[in-house]
């Protein structure tokens, strides 16, 4: 036990006083003359004893009151017993929040410079002898951050070098990490301080099922410590057990006081029917008011570093999200980085910025296999896929079309195709088939498209001969509306209605990414009329999926999953006389959305959050492959390909994505490897201003003390109060109440009557 004030002790010289006064007012018994004393010698002798037996005891029981008032004045705290004899040192561990929103102007400066000048303060109350660790939420890693150092010098380097994150930060498995570093320790004193603006994001691990077991515990507030009882520190000797370190006190320093007002821009994403230069491209932008007053803010598009689109000004209320299209057109072909801006400044830079990568022209290979070259191109079956899937009148293209015969088949490498388009053939032959299949496990894709000269049974048996890889489900019948058999005839017959001369598409599957443009107005898709159908099979196979329905429910356009590839089967033709699906706004916009799709042709598939690793699975592959990699910054990297885990196949992992920007990445030594180019941006839930509640963190952190200091001003004075001990000044004074008690008790009792 030591004293804060033990100045005040000297005041315990005043429990002299009640011995004195005791001695002073002693009274000597008078002798007076009386008939007979037998008796009264017997009664004096008795009530002599009782009399000192009481004086003595309210003499010490005022003495005492005296002694505890002394004490309690002089501020006794507990320390371990180990520190009165130079065993005192402490072990501190240091969680530092560099996450975006740390970012963030709050009191005329970012928050990650509040936070690194309270870790500086932190560092000033050690002493020789005393262990510090610095552990931060995010960004690239120091080889001497997340170790206890008994040398402050490694902490002092690594704090000025600390910078704001695009990440987001995940604060509970930190602490989990704190609490296991100091387990480890032999310190009397342990204490974790976490320096954060409490965002709520940063703790979602308490939003699951899973809370940390870790039992209830009770947090204080920074300044009640000021007023009240000192908190206990709880101190840890030697041999500290994991349990043990839950006992741990964990201080939070809060470092979200007053923030600037901020608008974020929380998404980019770039559309285009076609990827083609010439055509308009829009680009959707969404912003977040995150501030309790409402803004304004004006968005600028950059492309390829030139300012291309600015929008208007856009008013935004507290929490609310807007968003906004910029249309805009590419002259060139190639690989395009856009990058929305906010115009102006704000709370915070970090959030004021949004990549996407856009890529036209790509001269994606692609086969269309029909019967025979017609001399009158019109009246060819693949006349209108043709010229849907050909270049524009400016001869730019992003499709590079080849033309062939069933014939050339055979002797052409349908490996270097994309997409293979079969119109209206007769089925292959047993070679051209195996041809076929080849290319579908191998990861092609390809489209059949009914007309004159497909036979049900000639595909059947194709089909059956290749095990089933080659058509999505087995063929029917061959369908014409008012025929025998047909379900549309027999029921108009019912009702009395004259049979019907055609179907129309009824249905779009809306979670295919290339119909999603083309479901409103329905109209688009429901004015194609089918006048004759190769029926398939409505197959229930878990890897067969209807994107397409007739009228009558018939499935239209199936496709299905073949190993690495896909097969699908358009069942009526593309020609006038089968279908007025060429005559149609919707026939341009569905056969190129269906054939960039196939290609592999998406934008939105290419996004990744700072800090989130860049992944490439090549299951094919036995030995490893070069991989070259071009960072936002201009540097260029060539990386090797490991072996995956369990199973055959390379697998490529980059994890240095701590920068924002266009990653590109081309596999080296592949002959047909597009480049690939994904845009890494800041996490869009960091701009999210909710905050954790203090009595949620406390019920779920734990058992060990928590406090929560609100201003990071005044955290001087609460590591002094953390360093002292647990006050005695409570008990002190219950044990004075209680002598007083005691004291009132025996005076009254035992005072003699008159």
């Amino acid at each position: 036990m030591t004293f804060t004030a033990p100045f005040f002790l000297l005041a315990a010289a005043a429990a002299a006083i009640p011995v004195i006064l005791h001695m002073i007012n002693r009274r000597r018994a008078k002798d007076l003359p009386f008939s007979t004393l037998r008796f009264l010698k017997l009664s004096v002798q008795k009530t002599r004893r009782r009399k000192r037996i009481h004086d003595l005891l309210l003499m010490l029981l005022r003495a005492a009151v005296l002694v505890l008032i002394a004490a309690g004045l002089a501020q006794p705290t507990v320390t371990h017993l180990s520190a009165l004899w130079g065993g005192g040192h402490t072990a501190v561990a240091m969680i530092l929040d560099n996450s975006a929103s740390m970012g963030t102007i709050d009191g005329g400066q970012e928050r990650l410079t509040t936070a690194k000048t309270v870790a500086a303060e932190i560092l000033k109350e050690l002493n020789d002898g005393d262990q510090a660790a610095l552990l931060i939420a995010c960004g690239p890693t120091f080889p001497e951050a997340g170790a206890l150092h008994r040398s402050l010098e490694p902490i002092h380097q690594m704090l000025p070098l600390c910078r704001v994150s695009y990440e987001k930060a995940e604060l509970a498995p930190l602490l989990r990490q704190a609490r296991k570093l100091l387990a480890q320790s032999r310190a009397v004193n342990k204490y974790i301080f976490l320096i954060s603006d409490m965002q709520k994001v940063s703790w979602e691990e308490f939003s699951g099922n899973s809370p940390l077991p870790m039992g209830e515990g009770q947090g204080v507030r920074a300044a009640a410590i000021e007023k009240s009882p000192h908190p206990n520190p709880l101190p840890m000797g030697e041999g500290t057990t994991e349990s043990d370190a839950t006992k741990i006190p964990v201080v939070f320093v809060n470092c979200n006081r007053n923030p600037k007002p901020d608008v974020a821009l929380t998404g980019l994403e770039l559309s285009a029917p076609i990827p083609v230069a010439g055509l308009p491209i829009g680009a959707t932008v969404q912003l977040l008011g995150a501030s309790t007053v409402p803004q304004s803010a004006v968005v600028e598009l950059y492309v390829d570093g030139a300012l291309e689109q600015s929008s208007p000004t856009l008013s935004l209320s507290p929490d609310q999200r807007v968003s906004n299209v910029l249309t805009f057109t590419l002259q060139q072909g190639g690989l395009h980085c856009c990058e929305a801006r906010l115009s102006g400044e704000d709370g915070s830079k970090y959030d004021d910025r949004r990549f996407a990568a856009l890529e036209v022209d790509q001269g994606i290979p692609v086969a269309i296999v029909k019967p025979r070259r017609h001399e009158i191109p019109y009246l060819d079956d693949a006349y209108y896929l043709e010229k849907a899937l050909g270049p524009t009148e400016g001869g730019l293209g992003a499709l590079k079309i080849t033309t062939l015969t069933a014939e050339e088949l055979l002797g052409e490498p349908l490996a270097d195709y994309r997409v293979i388009f079969c119109v209206n053939l007769h089925a292959p032959g047993r070679e051209a088939a195996e041809r076929l299949r080849a290319y579908v496990v191998g990861g092609g894709n390809l489209v059949w498209i009914a007309g004159e000269n497909v036979g049900v049974e000639a595909y059947n048996r194709m089909n059956n001969e290749a095990e089933g890889r080659l058509l999505p489900a087995p063929l029917r019948d061959i369908r014409t509306p008012g025929a025998e058999g047909d379900n549309s005839t027999s029921s108009s017959k019912t009702s009395g209605q004259s049979p019907r001369d055609a179907w129309h598409v009824s249905f779009l599957d809306n979670n295919f990414p290339p119909f999603r443009g083309l479901l409103e107005p329905a109209e688009l898709y429901e004015s194609v009329l089918v006048y004759r159908q190769v029926r398939p099979e409505d197959s229930k196979e878990e890897y067969v999926r209807i994107l397409a329905r007739l009228d009558d429910g018939e499935p239209l356009l199936t496709m299905k999953r073949v190993e690495a590839g896909r097969v699908l089967f358009w069942g009526t033709g593309i020609h006038v006389g089968w279908t007025n699906f060429p005559l149609r706004k919707i026939f341009l916009p569905f056969l190129a959305g269906l054939t960039f799709h196939l290609a592999g042709v998406e934008q939105a598939a290419h996004q990744a959050s700072a800090g989130e690793p860049l992944e490439l699975n090549f299951e094919k592959a036995a030995l490893p492959l070069a991989v070259e990699i071009s960072t936002p910054s201009g540097e260029t990297l060539r990386l090797k390909t490991h072996a995956k885990p369990g199973g055959p196949g390379q697998h490529f992992r980059y994890a240095d994505t701590h920068q924002i920007g266009v990653y590109r990445l081309r596999v080296l030594g592949e002959p047909h490897s597009a480049p690939l180019a994904i845009a890494v941006n800041f996490d869009p839930e960091e701009a999210d201003p909710q905050t954790i509640d203090e009595a949620e963190l406390a019920k779920q952190w734990g058992a060990g003390p928590l406090f929560f200091a609100d201003d990071p001003g005044e955290l001087s004075d609460t590591l002094v109060r953390l360093r002292e001990g647990k006050s005695l000044w409570s008990l002190f004074l219950s044990g004075v109440l209680l002598t007083l008690v005691f004291e009132t008790f025996l005076s009254n009792r035992f005072s003699p009557k008159r």
